[in-house]
C-alpha cells in the first residue's frame, strides 16, 4: 500500500542544484565529468578538468536527467524588489538582466565598473560615450569610418546602441560592437540585448556607393549574459571575418572627410 507521506528533503539537497565551481544555479545545459560529476556550461566552456576529481570533461557528457529536473522546480529572483517567479533553469537568465540587479558588470573591454542594471545605459553614455537611439521599427542603418585611404589600417571598433520601439512586439535595446583588430586582420561584429531574453538579428553590409556591389549578411542570435565582449573574442565563440577583404569589397570613401573610408550597415530585429 502506497504511503501518503511527502518526501523531505536534506539541508544540502540545494546545493545539488548548484555548479561546484561557481556555485549559480545550473541552467539548461548541464554537463559531467568522465566520473559523473555535474558542471555547468559556462564552466566548461572555461576548463577540461574537473576540479573535483581530475577526470576529463572533453567529451561533454550531459546529465538529461538534472536538466528535467531544473524544469520542475519553480524559484524567486534573488534581488530585493523583485517578486518574479521562474523556473529553476530559467533562473540565472532572469537575474542577469533582472532591472534590481545591484551586480551588473560592464561588458566593454578593460572596464571595472559595476553597479545596479538600471545604470547600465547611463554608464555606456557617459563612461564610454556610446550614442543611444530610438528606432520606430526594426531596421536601423549607420556608417562607420575605418581608416586615411593613405594610411596602415588601424585598429578600432563601432559601438552603438538602438532601442527598437515595435508596433508588433516589445521594446528591444541592442548593443552592438564591431571590433576591428589590424593587427591579426579580423573583423568581430559582437551584439547583446539588454532587454528581456535573447533577440534574433541580422547584419547587412554593403557598398552603398556602387550599385552592383555584393553585399554580406550575418544572421545570430544577441545573448544577455555575463561573458565580456573581449572574453567571447578570445575564447573564439564569435564570428570573426577577414577585415582586408571586407575594406576591400565593401568601403567606400567619405564624401565629408576626405582620404577616409567607411562601411556601411543595416541592423534589422527579426
Amino acid at each position: 500500500m502506497m504511503s501518503n507521506e511527502k518526501i523531505s528533503y536534506l539541508e544540502d539537497f540545494d546545493s545539488s542544484l548548484q555548479c561546484p565551481i561557481c556555485m549559480d544555479y545550473f541552467s539548461s545545459i548541464i554537463y559531467q565529468c568522465d566520473s559523473g560529476h555535474s558542471l555547468c556550461e559556462l564552466c566548461c566552456q572555461k576548463i577540461s578538468i574537473c576540479p573535483l576529481c581530475k577526470s576529463p570533461i572533453g567529451k561533454k557528457l550531459r546529465n538529461l536527467l538534472l536538466e528535467e529536473q531544473l524544469t520542475k522546480v519553480v524559484s524567486k529572483c534573488r534581488f530585493d524588489n523583485c517578486s518574479s517567479l521562474m523556473k529553476l533553469n530559467e533562473k540565472n537568465q532572469h537575474e542577469q538582466i533582472c532591472q534590481h540587479n545591484p551586480e551588473c558588470h560592464c561588458l566593454l573591454q578593460h572596464c571595472k565598473w559595476s553597479g545596479h542594471k538600471a545604470n547600465f545605459l547611463v554608464h555606456l553614455a557617459e563612461r564610454h560615450k556610446v550614442p543611444h537611439y530610438e528606432i520606430h521599427g526594426s531596421s536601423a542603418e549607420y556608417s562607420s569610418r575605418l581608416r586615411s585611404s593613405n594610411l596602415q589600417a588601424a585598429a578600432g571598433c563601432v559601438k552603438l546602441l538602438h532601442t527598437f520601439l515595435r508596433l508588433d512586439g516589445p521594446s528591444v535595446t541592442i548593443l552592438t560592437y564591431i571590433f576591428l583588430d589590424s593587427s591579426k586582420n579580423l573583423f568581430f561584429p559582437q551584439f547583446r540585448t539588454l532587454g528581456e531574453g535573447q533577440t534574433r538579428y541580422s547584419l547587412k553590409i554593403w557598398n552603398i556607393d556602387n550599385e552592383d556591389s555584393d553585399e554580406i549578411i550575418i544572421e545570430g542570435t544577441a545573448f544577455n549574459h555575463r561573458l565580456g565582449l573581449d572574453e567571447e573574442r578570445e575564447k573564439k565563440m564569435c564570428l570573426a571575418f577577414d577585415l582586408e577583404s571586407l575594406i576591400l569589397k565593401f568601403s567606400f570613401l567619405d564624401k565629408q572627410e576626405k582620404g577616409h573610408k567607411l562601411l556601411h550597415y543595416r541592423l534589422t530585429i527579426l
